[in-house]
């Protein structure tokens, strides 16, 4: 559906356009030719019989000045109307003979001027005209004493001044109306345009956040998840000839984590595609969110890589939002990650602590252990969206982050959520 004046609109821009390829590019060059226009149509009475030629030049004269309506659409009025008296004079007594000069001119003061000064211009044209029509009857009474006012003169001037009320005030009207549904067409295009240059921008914001949080959920899942299974593996080749049992260990838990790993690829890249039907063990047809109730989960994958980190719960979990569950499982997932990229066999400890305002996670890892494994090359090069992932993740719940040494050479990040964490 069109905006209101979209095709009037239209109209105008092609009739502009074709205006522009005939060379008439400027108002004076536009104005001219409307001149020329006029000109040659009341050049018509110079071709019947009882129209002087003093007429005809009148009404060309009246039409010419339109040239300069819209550079000076007062002096062109006064003009004009000047033309006009000088036709009542020149023509004979009840011919009336008006131009088409004398609307236009009128009509261009109501379309540039405001709608008190061009009823004023107008109302000051009418009376002028009317007055000059007045004297013009009276004449001849005065100068023949014989002559009076009779009946028909009256009814003469009556409907002078009826007429040039409708003249002038329905072309001044007309011309104000005209410039106002310009500018409510121009109005409502610039809204137009200022919603379609809103939608883009919230578009392309909303394009970015989703890039954004789906570069997150792929670094989450490929660089740590993936990175577990590097380690478990190398276990598995430095453990195969001498305890077998810790190899089947680490395979049952490379398993483990695979699985894991295609359950939160499957959920990130369902996220790109429209909802379709239940897989076979899956609910709803996707991977379940992860959240605080995998920490477990998330802990003996990583003990399988002989980091052995020890959990503590204590409190009452907190209903978190399905946002905040997935942060807090995130932001111990990364920092468990951190920890055994760069603390190779130190100490780990996560502590959730549940409280009547949030939850409190903190994972505290100590100085890198000479006992790590050996053999384990981590590629740090694509590192460093981990800090400023789990901010980020932090920032949209409405949560806090803290990440620093400690004073024991070791490593703390500690995220703070509150009650109503990602929550509109």
């Amino acid at each position: 559906m069109d905006e209101p004046g979209g095709s009037a609109d239209r109209q105008r821009r092609d009739w502009d356009s074709r205006l522009d390829a005939l060379g008439l590019t400027t108002t004076v060059r536009r104005d001219s030719a409307l001149a020329i226009l006029v000109a040659a149509i009341t050049a018509g009475p110079l071709f019947l019989p009882g129209i002087s030629a003093t007429v005809a030049g009148l009404l060309v004269a009246q039409a010419a000045v339109l040239s300069l309506r819209r550079v000076r659409p007062v002096w062109c009025l006064g003009a004009v109307l000047a033309l006009q008296i000088g036709l009542a004079v020149a023509a004979d007594p009840g011919e009336g003979i008006r131009g088409a000069a004398l609307a236009i001119a009128v009509y261009t003061c109501g379309a540039l001027m405001s709608k008190r000064r061009s009823l004023m211009i107008a109302g000051l044209a009418a009376f002028t005209e009317t007055v000059s029509f007045v004297v013009l009857s009276a004449i001849p009474a005065a100068l023949d004493s014989t002559l009076t006012a009779s009946p028909p003169m009256i009814s003469r001037i009556l409907v002078q001044i009826v007429l040039s009320a409708i003249l002038y005030g329905g072309a001044a009207a007309l011309g104000r109306n005209t410039t106002i549904r310009r500018r409510y067409t121009e109005m409502v295009e610039l809204r137009a345009t200022e919603a379609a240059e809103n939608l883009r921008v919230r578009t392309d914001a909303a394009l970015a956040a989703e890039r954004t949080r789906m570069a997150r959920e792929l670094h989450d899942v490929a660089a740590h998840q993936l990175t577990t299974l590097i380690v478990q593996a190398t276990v598995v080749e430095r453990m195969l000839d001498r305890d077998p049992e810790a190899v089947r260990r680490s395979a049952v838990a490379i398993r483990t984590e695979g699985k894991s790993a295609l359950q939160n690829l499957r959920l990130v890249v369902g996220a790109l595609r429209e909802a379709g039907p239940a897989e076979p063990g899956l609910p709803d047809g996707g991977a379940p969110v992860p959240g605080l109730v995998m920490i477990e989960n998330l802990v003996a994958g990583h003990a399988a890589t002989q980091m052995r980190p020890k959990l503590i719960v204590s409190g009452r979990p907190v209903e978190f939002s399905e946002a905040a569950d997935l942060t807090l499982y995130r932001v111990a997932q990364e920092a468990l990650s951190n920890a055994r990229d760069h603390a190779p066999g130190a100490a780990v400890t996560i502590k959730i602590d549940h409280r009547a305002e949030g939850s409190v996670l903190e994972v505290h890892n100590g100085p890198a252990s000479a006992r790590g494994v050996r053999g384990v090359r981590v590629d740090r090069r694509h590192r460093g969206f981990g800090l400023i992932g789990m901010r980020e993740r932090a920032g949209l719940i409405g949560a806090s982050l803290a990440a620093g040494p400690t004073p024991d050479g070791g490593w703390s990040v500690k995220l703070t959520i509150p009650r109503t964490a990602g929550r509109l």
